[in-house]
């Protein structure tokens, strides 16, 4: 039997390691067997699919893949940021649960390479990844303390536990949280009155927030006011006119019911 080795917890979360390489019926060279397991959340699990046990070179937690590749990110990857949230997020509301807000400390991001560099000389060669999606970064959310059950009838999750609000702005990478959330927070008497309900579509204000910070850099929300419609829009301004433009729009809505995630 193969001894795994724990590298990874998000909630409770644990994200473990075969301790043997894998030497054949993997994709690439340098690749190992991971495998997830989460005890308290079958939603969550089931939200996962077939990526309970997966291939890769390392995983990481989507803060250290920021830092690891010195905040140069991708545009590819951040459509499969966009994509893979948006699976899970479906799951769980066809199970009848959402997500309050995502941090960087939530999301684990799987690898198949160890860099997308490469040079004119070798683009070409048979050697070269880039290019070949089946090894693009995968992420998966797994903090099953932010999931929480939805109100069938006004759509209204029913947070019945504590959130931490980010204490600064330079901390909010830690937990993106839409307008009514931190409205929410800020009026504990309004929370306790409501059962802190919010709509579920919180949580696709907070996935925004974390693309245009993975792919732009920029924190949309300081923790201590609400972003005009002109400063958001300044922050795309890099991406303005992309279908991921208007999808992140769609996102960010004033109006929680309203928001859509589709990206066409």
């Amino acid at each position: 039997m193969q001894e795994h080795n724990a590298i990874i917890r998000i909630g409770n979360t644990v994200i473990a390691k075969h301790a043997q390489q894998q030497q054949q019926q993997t994709p690439q060279k340098g690749t190992f067997t991971f495998t997830i397991k989460n005890e308290v959340s079958p939603h969550l699990m089931q939200s996962i699919g077939d990526m309970a046990s997966f291939e890769a070179a390392s995983v990481l937690t989507l803060r250290d893949y920021l830092k690891r590749c010195h905040r140069a990110t991708e545009l590819y990857s951040a459509l499969r940021l966009v994509h893979d949230l948006g699976r899970q997020m479906e799951a769980l509301i066809a199970g009848g649960r959402g997500i309050a807000c995502i941090g960087v400390d939530d999301v684990a991001v799987m690898l198949h390479r160890d860099s997308d560099a490469f040079t004119h000389a070798d683009s070409d060669s048979s050697s070269s990844t880039l290019g070949n999606s089946r090894l693009d970064p995968r992420f998966l959310f797994l903090n099953d303390r932010l999931i929480f059950e939805v109100d069938e009838s006004d759509g209204a999750l029913l947070i019945d536990r504590a959130l931490t609000k980010p204490k600064s702005n330079d901390d909010a990478a830690t937990a993106f949280m839409s307008p009514e959330l931190l409205e929410t927070l800020n009026n504990k008497a309004k929370a306790s009155a409501s059962g802190g309900g919010v709509h579920f579509k919180t949580a696709y204000y907070s996935a925004a927030q974390l693309v245009i910070y993975f792919l732009l850099n920029v924190v949309v929300m300081d923790s201590g006011h609400r972003v005009e419609d002109s400063e958001q829009e300044e922050h795309l301004r890099p991406i303005k006119g992309t279908k991921l433009y208007w999808f992140l729009l769609r996102c960010l809505n004033r109006v929680p019911s309203e928001r859509k995630y589709v990206y066409i």
